[in-house]
């Protein structure tokens, strides 16, 4: 009679375990089902665009989509501290509106939005480089440079591994301990090219197999560092945190020596 008792109560706690496990795996996949509200653009909206603005002229609307099929930075519902925000590149008809694209009203110029006292510069990376895609509108970033110690030139091509000539010293330094991006495009195909600056040898330029346009927010000084490094050193990226700390280099970090 023991042993028939215990194992009716072993089977009755099993069971209900089992069913428990069905219980919220329904539950989960309801969850993932249920409509949420996100802001989706009726319209194309140019750059620049504030959020409340585009919300009052019908540009933007809400929409119920899955819960599975929202993006956790999708934004809900246009809410006071979003209002005066603009948008930091154009969006098409259709497009989820995400966080990351609003960014603070700024001077827009040529269809990008910048902050006041800034210029705008473009520099072209492989992929890597770029934090593998995870770089966008609105990211902070610190700016790196690889470059030869003693004037050596260096190869780069996104679609093999850099290369630099045998005994050569290569040194990296932080350019920027942080820049605003302000938007990130696909580099149209193109043949590399090849140039030369006074001081150093021939660089070859990046082929635009994987690469990306980053185009960053900096001062002139700024500007033309991150101008003089894409000519002839190895810009480098790493993406920021609010809690990320960076600081210059009061010297280059040399990687391999002669």
């Amino acid at each position: 009679m023991l042993t028939i008792t215990l194992a009716a109560v072993l089977a009755v706690l099993g069971t209900g375990l089992v069913l428990a496990y069905v219980h919220k795996a329904n539950t989960r996949a309801i969850e993932g089902m249920q409509a949420v509200t996100v802001i989706v653009a009726k319209t194309d909206i140019p750059s620049g665009t504030s959020a409340g603005a585009a919300l009052r002229e019908g540009m933007l609307a809400s929409q119920k989509l899955p819960a599975s099929s929202v993006p956790s930075d999708a934004v809900r519902s246009i809410s006071s501290d979003l209002d005066p925000l603009v948008t930091s590149a154009s969006m098409q008809s259709g497009q989820l509106l995400l966080r990351p694209t609003l960014v603070r009203a700024a001077q827009t110029t040529g269809g990008v939005a910048i902050p006041p006292g800034m210029v705008a510069v473009t520099v072209q990376l492989c992929v890597q480089e770029a934090v593998a895609g995870y770089v966008h509108a609105g990211s902070s970033v610190a700016v790196f440079d690889t470059f030869p110690v003693k004037g050596a030139g260096m190869q780069r091509t996104c679609d093999v591994s850099h290369q630099v000539p045998a005994f050569t010293a290569i040194g990296t330094q932080i350019l920027l301990s942080k820049a605003e991006v302000l938007s990130v495009g696909i580099a149209p195909q193109s043949t590399p090219s090849t140039t030369t600056s006074p001081g150093t040898s021939a660089l070859s330029s990046a082929t635009s197999q994987g690469a990306e346009l980053v185009t960053l927010a900096v001062s002139q000084v700024d500007a033309e560092r991150v101008i003089q490094v894409a000519e002839t050193g190895m810009p480098y990226l790493a993406l920021l945190t609010p809690e990320s700390h960076t600081h210059n280099d009061t010297g280059p970090v040399q990687l391999f020596k002669p």
